[in-house]
């Protein structure tokens, strides 16, 4: 089961704290993301952020798609 279902996945709110933290010259935040997802069905304790359900105010997030 591991192998099919992945431990992290990209979430919205994830990417929205990686984007605000590089607006504000921090990238440190956009490298943990990248770096966890890079293989998300890994047992990685220092990943386990990554696999939190969101907070609230990530609970509200709107997104558009625009093509």
């Amino acid at each position: 089961m591991n192998s099919v279902n992945p431990k992290r996945i990209l979430r919205n709110y994830l990417a929205q704290q990686a984007i605000e933290a590089a607006e504000n010259d921090d990238v440190s935040v956009l490298e943990h993301l990248h770096h966890g997802l890079m293989d998300p069905y890994s047992e990685s304790p220092e990943y386990d952020d990554l696999a939190q359900l969101p907070p609230d105010w990530g609970k509200t997030l709107e997104i558009s798609c625009s093509s």
